[in-house]
């Protein structure tokens, strides 16, 4: 059976997802600890700052399993508060669909980000190294991935930007068609600023300036991505280096002017700036200055709402493609079952054969008449193989039951 059991978003605030979650660093003991204490045939683990997820598959009743996944869960991290009202289960076929819509974005805060997927292979790919999935998890991942893949070839759903950064980026793009000769200059060092500068470097933007109130703040993100960092005091300077200005940093008042630029500026040239600041951080008569592009966060609000409404139209279309794929994996899951059975129908055969044949030779040895020993192991081998079955029949016509008896007809093709 296929299991899932989690929290993400959705179901707990930040404060509860943090108190559940598991560092990456620690995930490898994690699952070892989990393996070894649980009944599981197989298991992974996600950890992200938006979701903590378990997939594992067990013989256990999916209610059992649960419940003893959620107390290992508490006891390991300990938590001071009830947990269960979080939680989400999800059980087969609900459980594929969950991790194929997982993969492909559907059930993340921005529809189609990519981040998810990468997230998702490392989860696989660390439970894999860990030697705790098999044949059951690694069909689930590596068909969930292929879905993926599908979807964002044939829907487009992540080719339109809907966070106001990346829109912001895109549209420098489109201003400055080749941002590796371009010097951008960010202004703020918070979660916006940082999210921009991610986008730009994906871009692969020739020189990054970071200007800040609090220099050490700006420090800290310039080291983690390569940039420059300035304390706000610098802007004049900052601004005469700069093709691109993008600010978002909470001020009463705008912190870069009309006289700012002028002063930077000893002669004219295209300047693009963003301001993602409410209230605004770049004064708005700047946007009246020839050669100077200004947006403000509503510019580009419609232009995310637009590409929104484009990847919702995209998610029905991936919706439909899960569908099929989580049908598709069932019916593999399915085939995989029937073939366990005929396995171990089979060495169950293959065990009373070997028990009659090996009585059978011993009496050879000893002498006996070849025909009789044949004879004897022929009737012993038909006794053995048909008596749970002959046990099966007579209770079943003592219940009634034409459904057992129909089903012991065909398997033996019997006729009335």
């Amino acid at each position: 059976m296929l299991l899932t059991l989690g929290i993400s978003h959705k179901t707990a605030p930040i404060d509860v997802r943090e108190k559940l979650a598991f560092t990456q660093e620690n995930i490898p003991g994690v699952l070892a600890a989990l393996y070894g204490e649980i009944a599981l045939e197989e298991v992974a683990l996600l950890s992200t700052c938006n979701r903590t997820e378990f997939y594992f598959s067990t013989q256990n009743q999916a209610n059992t399993s649960f419940r003893q996944l959620q107390s290992w869960w508490k006891n390991y991290l300990t938590p001071q508060f009830d947990m269960t009202p979080y939680l989400y289960m999800y059980t087969e076929e609900h459980a594929v669909r969950h991790v194929m819509r997982l993969a492909c974005g559907l059930d993340s805060m921005v529809i189609g980000e990519p981040q998810i997927l990468g997230q998702l292979k490392i989860a696989y790919q660390t439970a894999s190294q860990s030697g705790v999935v098999g044949r059951t998890l690694s069909r689930l991942f590596q068909t969930s991935f292929s879905v993926a893949k599908k979807i964002r070839t044939q829907t487009g759903i992540a080719s339109h930007p809907v966070s106001i950064a990346y829109a912001a980026t895109t549209l420098a793009k489109q201003i400055f068609c080749d941002l590796s000769q371009a010097t951008v200059v960010l202004i703020g060092a918070g979660e916006n600023i940082e999210l921009t500068l991610q986008h730009l470097l994906a871009k692969q933007v020739k020189r990054i300036i970071i200007a800040n109130r609090t220099v050490s703040h700006a420090k800290a993100l310039a080291e983690r991505y390569g940039a420059m960092a300035v304390g706000l005091n610098e802007l004049g300077w900052c601004l005469q280096q700069a093709d691109i200005v993008i600010s978002s940093i909470a001020s009463p008042k705008p912190v870069v002017t009309k006289t700012h630029v002028e002063q930077a500026f000893t002669k004219r040239r295209p300047l693009f700036m963003v301001d993602l600041g409410v209230p605004r951080n770049i004064e708005p008569d700047l946007a009246h200055s020839e050669d100077i592009y200004l947006y403000t966060v509503d510019d580009l609000q419609g232009y995310v709402n637009e590409n929104l409404k484009t990847r919702q139209n995209a998610a029905k279309d991936a919706e439909v493609l899960i569908e099929h794929a989580s049908g598709a994996y069932m019916e593999w899951m399915s085939a995989q079952a029937q073939l366990a059975t005929v396995r171990q129908l089979r060495l169950k055969a293959q065990d009373i054969k070997n028990h009659a044949l090996s009585a059978a030779i011993n009496r050879l040895r000893r002498g006996e008449a070849p025909e009789k020993v044949l004879t004897q192991f022929a009737h012993q081998l038909t006794q053995k193989l048909l008596h749970q079955p002959t046990v099966q029949l007579r209770q079943a016509s003592l219940e009634q039951s034409e459904e057992k008896i129909t089903v012991v007809k065909e398997l033996f093709d019997l006729s009335d």
